[in-house]
């Protein structure tokens, strides 16, 4: 590996990953805190070095090894070997070869198991472990360099508390209550969240085991407890999100485990083989297959370096940009009115809950005269826009539009196109005019195209707008939930949003020439004089990079980071890494800008806590966040009109001719475009 940083840093990652921590500081911590038991560190890092080694014998990629996974069921192995072997030339030839074997198991399961999107977590080490204890009661050179592993220098605390501590360091082969001690103040330093999962899990682990076992004090002495620990922190905080109802799951996860490893005890018990980490790997691999095969809404998608980021990066998105649901455009131009919402009063019932109805109003009226023709309706005629970018899979356009007055029973949803959208759910839009369809089945439409003209066709009262997204490309699918992209409502633009029955909406039009300030290029560089109070004191550029993700940022010359993306509607900052500096305040002045023609409009943003609040007030933030997410939730309100950005913290300023940000004021600084 050319690169020794990196090398270094593909040491330390394998330290910290057993305690679900992604950060090189924690690792270098563990790594120190191992050599309370020298064999344990010697061998565990003997593993790490050897299945490096190997990998750059295969060529391995670099980004592989840099994430940690493939290489900390190598340094377990090895840990383990450390424990019951002293160093010697044959133990450390055995670390050498199964660390290597493990290194190979991890990345087939890894490959294997990525398929159903099941992590590998330690089963590998498990798998290895227990055919190397097999394996060894035959080497009698090996036998012979037993050694007694008790603490030789430790601090004696009551049991109940001792036994939490011992429990946690034997996750690294230390049961101690130095290392214990050790190796929880750590993880409360990174993450709160884990810190308490671990201790409800090991005492709500052993309550459970006292139950069945009759004996409160057996249960603390448990050696395998601390895999209740691994339970409740691996399923509330980080393959799942930590919340109220993923805290009673992993409750729920460590009993399951209790049993498990009471189980697997007795059954290995007759080879003398350890239980190790096996009853951890198979509760957290079920419960992860089980959800992912139910569409778990509270899975960790993006898994960050603690519970605490994963959740602010969830709420962060979902209050920005909606939830996982499907999004779409209003299928109109114009101002129209809702008539009927999800759930709705007459006909959007059951499965068909998910629907909206829209007519066209003027004062209080939908229709002219009388409204005894359908042409007397203002809906009726109006041109219809695709919702979504897909290919046309169905559509129907000969039944004639109803007599005001009747419906068509026979053919409910009238007229009608459905669209399969690039993302894979379908739109279905309703009682259509007759020949208004302007598009063929198996033809590509692309977002705000006419489609056709809305009509009286089909179950419909009256002429309007009828709009579901659903499961299939079948006429009357049922339905699934879904929101509106963006749209206006009076001078307000909301994203992601619903209205409520007797809203006036209209569709919000993109403005090209807006979109075109905000396509960046790679090595793009923006030079800004800077001004505190009218006085110059220096420049900053911002650098355009990818992450090795295709993930776009901001850098300056601190090295800190401002993530964006342009997704043809609208611009927005997502992520920020890194102190006080001009990118964070850019975020903070501008999160997002709407690709919309307007003389002015206001909107909300929702930022995340860590750009505003202290460090402190972060922390409970987040903590409070885990019972109630609205706690998350803060609002903030800025106004837009194609030429700046303005809000309570300050302003950004757009140009006609210049890409991106030309003017950024916010307190007593001042930055003005000079290259860019």
């Amino acid at each position: 590996m050319e690169n020794y940083k990196s090398l270094f840093y593909s040491a330390l990652k394998p330290y910290s990953a057993l305690l679900f921590l992604n950060n090189k500081y924690a690792g270098l911590a563990l790594l120190v805190i191992t050599f309370i038991n020298p064999s344990v560190a010697l061998s565990g890092l003997a593993a790490v070095v050897f299945a490096i080694l190997f990998a750059e014998y295969l060529a391995f990629k670099e980004a592989y090894l840099a994430q940690g996974f493939y290489i900390y069921n190598s340094l377990l192995v090895g840990m383990g070997i450390g424990y019951i072997f002293s160093p010697s030339l044959m133990s450390i030839a055995l670390i050498a070869i199964v660390s290597s074997f493990t290194f190979m198991l991890s990345f087939m399961f890894n490959r294997l198991f990525s398929v159903y999107k099941i992590p590998i977590l330690s089963l590998p080490f498990s798998i290895v472990t227990m055919f190397v204890y097999l394996a060894s009661l035959k080497y009698s050179g090996l036998l012979s360099t037993l050694v007694n592993n008790s603490a030789r220098y430790d601090i004696h605390l009551p049991l109940v508390i001792g036994a939490f501590f011992k429990s946690f360091g034997t996750i690294f082969f230390l049961p101690s209550n130095i290392a214990g001690i050790a190796m929880f103040l750590l993880v409360l330093y990174f993450s709160r969240i884990s810190a308490i999962m671990a201790l409800v899990g090991f005492y709500a682990g052993v309550g459970i085991h006292s139950f069945l076992l009759g004996s409160f004090t057996q249960a603390l002495y448990d050696g395998y407890a601390f895999n209740y620990i691994l339970v409740a922190i691996a399923l509330c905080g980080v393959f799942l999100l930590p919340t109220l109802k993923n805290f009673i799951l992993a409750l729920v996860g460590v009993a399951m485990s209790v049993v498990l490893t009471d189980a697997i005890g007795i059954l290995f018990n007759y080879y003398a083989i350890p239980v190790f980490t096996l009853p951890f790997n198979i509760t957290v691999i079920v419960f992860i297959f089980m959800l992912s095969l139910i569409y778990y809404k509270e899975f960790n998608v993006e898994i960050k370096s603690t519970p605490e980021e994963s959740l602010s990066n969830y709420l962060s998105k979902i209050f920005r940009f909606g939830d996982m649901r499907a999004k779409i455009a209003l299928p109109f131009s114009g101002e129209w009115s809702v008539y009927q919402a999800f759930d709705g009063e007459w006909t959007h019932k059951g499965k068909y809950k998910y629907a909206y109805d829209f007519v066209k109003r003027r004062g209080e009226k939908s229709y002219k005269n009388q409204g005894l023709y359908p042409q007397d309706y203002y809906a009726f005629g109006e041109s219809i826009l695709a919702p979504v970018s897909g290919y046309v899979v169905a559509m129907r356009h000969d039944l004639v539009d109803n007599i005001i007055g009747e419906v068509d029973t026979l053919n409910n949803w009238g007229n009608y196109i459905i669209i399969r959208s690039d993302l894979g759910f379908f739109v279905e839009i309703s009682h259509l005019m007759q020949y208004s369809v302007s598009v063929e089945v198996g033809s590509y439409i692309e977002s705000n195209t006419i489609i056709a003209k809305c009509g009286n066709s089909g179950y419909s009262p009256e002429p309007h707008i009828h709009i579901q997204v659903q499961e299939l490309g079948v006429l009357g699918g049922f339905t699934q939930s879904f929101c509106f992209s963006e749209y206006f409502q009076g001078e307000k633009l909301l994203f992601n949003a619903l209205p409520q029955v007797g809203e006036r909406v209209h569709a919000a039009v993109l403005d090209k020439s807006v979109s075109s300030r905000f396509i960046y290029i790679l090595d793009d560089i923006f030079s800004y004089e800077i001004f505190e109070k009218g006085v110059k004191k220096g420049e900053v550029s911002f650098l355009v990079k990818m992450d090795e993700y295709g993930a776009f940022f901001f850098e300056d010359e601190a090295k800190n980071r401002l993530f964006f993306y342009n997704d043809l509607k609208e611009f927005y900052f997502y992520n920020y890494e890194g102190g006080e500096s001009h990118l964070k305040w850019l975020f903070i002045l501008a999160p997002r800008t709407p690709f919309v023609h307007t003389k002015g409009v206001t909107y909300s943003d929702y930022l995340p806590v860590y750009l505003l609040q202290s460090k402190f007030k972060q922390m409970a933030i987040e903590l409070a966040a885990t019972v109630k997410k609205d706690v998350y939730k803060l609002e903030y309100t800025y106004f837009y009109d194609t030429h700046k950005i303005v809000s309570d913290f300050g302003v950004a300023h757009l140009s006609a001719i210049h890409k991106g940000f030309t003017n950024i004021r916010y307190n007593d600084v001042e930055l003005n475009l000079i290259q860019g």
